[in-house]
Order: structure tokens, then sequence, then C-alpha cells
């Protein structure tokens, strides 16, 4: 007979559709179960559309299956306020549900709550299921709602003995073609993507999602682009600066910067911050743009170089969880770029460790992947 775990587990893998299309509002998959028998299904597709709960339930409609005396298991406490849409409580309540199994409360102080106002219906309540791995696919909204900064990864490619490229600059492709699939699976999941000047000008990248299982349930997510630029060194005809791409450029820059080219930056469409330098440098200060992001509603952030950037979060203690996707070479030289560079530390107690690692072979090279011990949500 199947277990609470293994519906839960349907349920996240559902929300997990959704992943980069329903930002601002968290991931949320559904299960109605009658007699030990998956009868609906649902997912919150996208802000502003039906919550999981409600398509769950009209699924069940469409199929002419009773909800009547089902349970419901749902990844994340169902919502008891009047939003964009209704309160799903009240679905759950109208469909005759009477037993609803979720796995992780709602940090979001209007939202929450929904599990008490279904006991009081009478509806009996099972909370906890899951939990981590609920929380795991929600932790950019988990931690948005708890520093209003965006959850910050640091992505890299690197050769065995840590090289992004030769010494000559060579970088493309140290992996495989699974490796970057995957790194795609990345882009899709977050709000803004980032990268530095010398980045820009060396790799022309466009920053967008062009691996179509990334998006295989839902729409492609095109991040917001943001590049480092503290003296305007991108040039104009740079290929993130396309006005034909899909969603939106900012150039991060300081007053080192000519009034001139932020203004025909501009022109071209590409918005343009100035941020103050941080203390003893001439590059923008890193906790002052996550501050700004906040602010503007972006929940999630990929860093994806080159090492002076990600040495440069890592020194500032800003990353929240490490995607390194490892090729079996090894590369060598003394000049040859670092996967992370920056200042870096003294003692080995100082170093930024992680845990919840999960390691995965792609074709020839490992995927590692791991959250920032103390930075959890």
């Amino acid at each position: 007979m199947p277990t609470h775990d293994f519906y839960m587990q349907r349920a996240i893998e559902l929300a997990l559709r959704a992943s980069g299309n329903t930002s601002p509002n968290p991931l949320v998959g559904a299960v109605i179960v009658q007699q030990d028998r998956i009868i609906a299904e649902g997912w919150h597709q996208q802000a502003g559309l039906a919550h999981a709960e409600v398509a769950a339930i009209e699924n069940a409609k469409q199929k002419k299956e009773s909800t009547i005396g089902a349970t419901m298991y749902v990844s994340l406490e169902p919502c008891s306020h009047h939003g964009r849409t209704p309160p799903c409580t009240q679905a759950i309540v109208d469909a005759g549900i009477t037993t609803l199994v979720f796995a992780t409360s709602d940090t979001n102080q209007q939202a929450s709550g929904g599990g008490e106002v279904l006991e009081a219906a009478g509806v009996d309540v099972i909370a906890g299921v899951c939990e981590e791995r609920a929380r795991d696919a929600n932790r950019f909204f988990f931690h948005y709602l708890k520093h209003k900064t965006p959850f910050v990864i640091a992505k890299f490619a690197s050769s065995l003995d840590g090289k992004t490229a030769t010494h000559s600059g060579n970088s493309q492709w140290i992996t495989g073609t699974a490796a970057r699939n995957q790194g795609h699976m990345a882009r899709q999941a977050v709000d803004a993507i980032l990268i530095g000047a010398q980045t820009a000008i060396d790799d022309q990248p466009q920053l967008t999602v062009r691996y179509p299982e990334a998006f295989k349930h839902a729409t492609a997510a095109h991040p917001l682009r943001i590049v480092l630029d503290s003296r305007g060194r991108v040039p104009l005809d740079n290929a993130m600066f396309d006005a034909t791409l899909p969603a939106n450029t900012l150039v991060v820059t300081t007053s080192a910067m000519a009034t001139a080219h932020a203004e025909r930056l501009k022109a071209i469409g590409v918005e343009v911050v100035e941020l103050p330098c941080a203390a003893g440098t001439n590059q923008p200060d890193l906790k002052q743009l996550l501050n700004v992001l906040g602010e503007r509603g972006v929940q999630s952030l990929l860093i994806e170089g080159g090492h002076s950037v990600l040495g440069s979060f890592v020194d500032n203690q800003l990353i929240n969880e490490v995607w390194a996707f490892i090729a079996p070479m090894l590369i060598g030289g003394n000049h040859a770029a670092p996967s992370i560079g920056g200042v870096g530390v003294d003692e080995l107690s100082q170093a930024l460790r992680l845990h919840n690692l999960h390691v995965e072979q792609l074709d020839d090279d490992l995927f590692v992947r791991g959250t920032v011990v103390g930075c959890d949500e």
C-alpha cells in the first residue's frame, strides 16, 4: 500500500514542473487520492493562474472522479486568503475532501494558517510529510521571504584541477552537452543571471534558456541578464545587448562609467544602475546590489562567472548554493583561470563548506550541488 511519502513525492514532482514560471509565488503540486488510487493531479503553473489544489480539483471534475471523502496531498500548506485567486482552503472544503496532507507550512504571513482553517472546518490535517524536500524545492521563495534578497547560486564548470580555461583563455567547452544542459535547468529556475564584464567580452553569451527539457511542462523562463561593468568596457554590439533577445538586460556600474556610454546603453534598451563601489575596490558594492534586486522582487540569482566575480561573491560570503560541473581533464598552468578568484581565506577553517550534497554523473562529467553551511534560507 502506498505511503504518505509516496503521494507527497509525486506532489513535489508536479510542483517542479513549473520551475521558473511561478515567481513571486512558490512552486506547489497537489495529488488527490481515493481508496489508495490517485484520481487527479494539479500544479500551480504560473503566477495569477489556478493554485495547485484548485487545478487538481478541476482535473478530478474533468475525469468525472468524485472528491467526496478523498485525501489531498499538497507540497505547501494551502492558502486561506483571497489574493489574485480565491482561497484554496474553501475550494478544498467545497470539494468534500476530508483529509489534507501537506509537506511544509507557508511562512508568508498573508497566506499562512490554511491548516488551522481546514481543521476548524472539520478536515483532518497532517503536516510535515517530506518537509525537507519540499522546502528545498521552494528554497528561493523561503529565503526571499526571510531576507528580502535573492538566493544566490554560484555556478562554474572546471577541469579536475580547478581550471575554467587554459592559460591562453580557451574555455569552450570544458564539460560536455549533458552538463551544459543541466546548466540550462538552473537558468530556467532562477529570476536573474549575472556575469562580469570580461566574461561578456570573451564569451558573447546570450544567457537564455535553450534546452527544451528545462521547460517541458512550462514555458521558457528567460532570466533577467545582469552584467557587472564598472567602467563601461563591454561594447554596445555585444550579444548580451541584442534587442531581439527575450527578457531584459541590466548593466550594474559605478561612477567610473562615462555618462555618454550609459546613455547609449539606455538608447538601445539596456537598463543601467549605478552603485557605489565596495570599500577599498573599484567594483560595485555586491551587498547593495542584492538589496536593489530584492527591492525589485528578484528571489534568485545565478552567478555564471567569471572567476573574479565568483571570488568577490565568495569573499563577501554572499553565496547560498554551489553548482559545480567537473570534467575529467587536467589543464594545468600557473596562469590558467581558476574556478574562483578573489582574495580567498587564510585558514582552512574559514573556507566555505557545503552540505546537503547532491552528486551526479552526467556522461563523463560530475555535477556537484550543495548548500553553503550557515546559509540555509
